[in-house]
């Protein structure tokens, strides 16, 4: 008997971690990403409108970071290529979008190096 209820609360336990989940918000929204479908129905003119209006969450610095604030915020990369800081996304036409993903500090190091502690938008164009 006792074997069977760790059994059962063992697969209760993997169940529930196999339900957790990442960076998905409720309706299986990706609460990192904003795809072109949601841009064209949000009838937003700039990428920067975009993602206030979309994920505003994206937009949201964690301070200052260093003692002689040089910390730039969170900066945006088009296509690979650094473009420029969080109002660069204005220059941005939604149309011309494909994605907009949003990395925090640690995927960004991963993936552009560091010196990007408040995390990294990048755009795909169309």
């Amino acid at each position: 008997m006792r074997a069977r209820v760790v059994a059962c609360s063992l697969v209760l336990a993997f169940s529930a971690c196999a339900t957790a989940g990442g960076p998905h918000t409720g309706g299986g929204r990706d609460s990192n990403l904003i795809t072109a479908a949601e841009i064209e129905n949000s009838h937003e003119t700039d990428a920067y409108d975009a993602v206030r209006n979309l994920r505003p969450n994206m937009l949201v610095t964690h301070g200052q970071t260093t003692f002689n604030n040089s910390d730039p915020g969170i900066i945006v990369f088009v296509n690979g290529s650094q473009f420029g800081t969080v109002e660069s996304l204005h220059r941005i036409a939604a149309s011309d979008v494909d994605e907009i993903r949003f990395y925090s500090a640690g995927e960004a190091s991963m993936r552009h190096g560091t010196g990007y502690p408040d995390g990294v938008i990048e755009v795909k164009t169309k």
